[in-house]
């Protein structure tokens, strides 16, 4: 029987990505690869989402390792599970809207932020992750 082929990534594997995303200067992309692994949980099997949990490298911003973090905690919070201890971060110094391009855009991430990002000091509006 032939060996099955993994189609979700793990955290780490994510965060990969993302890092490199972000080192080649596309934020809005390494967002959306963000969204779309975490989302993925949503299709695994609950073992398979424990096997892709583990503590992800740093992606070389605070900010995003954070993000990362806060993202994943919030994932599966709306999946009834628990999040792993790694995912538990001290907050930022100083509060960030990383896709907020007018005053308007701040006040919806303001609004709209799931309380994971928020404790952390990160403003993103959830929309983002059902949009990637």
């Amino acid at each position: 029987m032939p060996a099955t082929t993994r189609w979700w990534h793990t955290v780490p594997e994510i965060a990969t990505r993302v890092g490199e995303t972000i080192a080649a200067g596309d934020q809005t992309h390494a967002l959306r690869l963000l969204m779309d692994g975490i989302n993925a949980f949503y299709r695994m099997s609950p073992d398979a989402v424990d096997e892709a949990l583990d503590e992800p490298q740093t992606v070389g911003d605070h900010r995003w390792d954070l993000l990362i973090a806060a993202s994943v905690r919030y994932r599966l919070h709306q999946m009834g599970r628990k999040a792993p201890r790694w995912t538990y971060k001290e907050p930022l110094d100083k509060f960030w809207f990383p896709f907020c391009y007018s005053p308007s855009d701040a006040y919806v991430a303001l609004a709209h932020s799931p309380a994971e990002l928020v404790r952390l000091g990160i403003f993103l509006d959830e929309l983002n992750f059902e949009q990637a």
